[in-house]
C-alpha cells in the first residue's frame, strides 16, 4: 500500500486541494468588502502563512512529479522529488500546528473549530502534509543533517521580522514572542532559542521515524548511511515493501 503510486497520488491531490484552500483563505480574499481586512503585504509577516505556502509549493511539485510517473506507466515506488526540502517543510508546518494550538489559540473554544481559516491553515493542511510524510515517504532517505537544515527557515524568518520591526515605525509584531518593543532583544532571543530547541527535537523525532524499519518481524532503527542516505533503495534491500514499516 505504501508503495502504490495511485494511492499516493490520490492522497496528494486531496492534500493539494486542502492546501490551496488554506493559502486562499490566508489571503483573506473572501473577506474583502464584507467588513473584513483588505489584502495586504502584511499577510507575509505571519509564519503560519509562509509555512503553508511552502506546503502548497512542495505538495504541487511532488504531485506533478508523481503524476508524470503514473502517466508513464509506473505503479509502485516512492517520491524522489525535493526530499530534503520536503522534510524541512514538514518540520516547519508541524511547529506551526503546535505553536498555534498551545501558544496562540485555544482549541477548546468553539470559535476555533467554526473558523474555516483556522481549520484549513492551522489544522487540516498541516496534518495532511505530516500524514503524507508518515505514511508514504521512503524509509532511510533523510540525512541526519536534515533536522539542522530545518533551522534555516525560522532563522531567516526571525531576521526578516526584526528587520521589518526596526525599519517600520509602530510595526505590529505578528507574535508576542517576537515583540522587541515588549520583550527586548534579549527576551526575543530566549524565545527564539527555545523554539529552535523545539525544532531540533521535532526534527529528530521525524528523522527517527524515517529510520524505523521492520526486519525479521521486529521494528528496529537503521542507522546505516545516515550522513549520505541512498537515493534509491534496491527492491531486495531491507527497506523494500516487505520489510519497511
Amino acid at each position: 500500500m505504501r508503495k502504490n503510486l495511485i494511492v499516493q497520488l490520490v492522497f496528494r491531490i486531496v492534500l493539494c486541494c486542502v492546501s490551496f484552500l488554506a493559502c486562499l483563505l490566508s489571503l483573506r480574499v473572501f473577506y474583502v468588502g464584507k467588513g473584513g481586512y483588505p489584502i495586504s503585504w502584511e499577510i507575509l509577516k505571519y509564519y503560519t502563512n509562509l509555512s503553508n505556502y511552502c506546503v502548497f509549493f512542495v505538495s504541487i511539485a511532488v504531485t506533478v512529479s508523481m503524476l508524470r510517473r503514473v502517466l508513464k506507466g509506473e505503479r509502485e515506488g516512492y517520491n524522489t522529488c525535493m526530499r530534503t526540502f520536503k522534510f524541512m517543510t514538514v518540520v516547519m508546518i508541524l511547529v506551526t500546528f503546535l505553536v498555534v494550538i498551545f501558544l496562540l489559540n485555544s482549541p477548546l473554544e468553539a470559535d476555533y473549530w467554526l473558523n474555516l481559516g483556522n481549520m484549513s491553515y492551522h489544522c487540516l493542511a498541516p496534518l495532511l502534509f505530516i500524514l503524507d510524510y508518515i505514511l508514504f515517504d521512503e524509509k532511510c532517505t533523510v540525512s541526519v543533517l536534515a533536522p539542522l537544515y530545518g533551522f534555516l527557515p525560522p532563522l531567516v524568518y526571525v531576521g526578516y521580522i526584526l528587520i521589518l520591526g526596526a525599519a517600520i515605525p509602530n510595526f505590529e509584531y505578528p507574535y508576542f514572542f517576537l515583540d522587541v518593543a515588549t520583550l527586548g532583544y534579549g527576551g526575543v532571543l530566549l524565545w527564539v532559542l527555545g523554539l529552535l530547541a523545539v525544532f531540533a527535537v521535532l526534527g529528530y523525532l521525524l528523522w527517527l521515524w524515517n529510520r524505523l524499519v521492520k526486519r525479521d518481524g521486529r521494528l528496529r532503527f537503521d542507522f546505516h548511511n545516515v550522513l549520505f542516505p541512498l537515493k534509491k533503495v534496491p527492491e531486495n534491500d531491507l527497506h523494500s515493501e516487505g520489510d519497511a514499516l
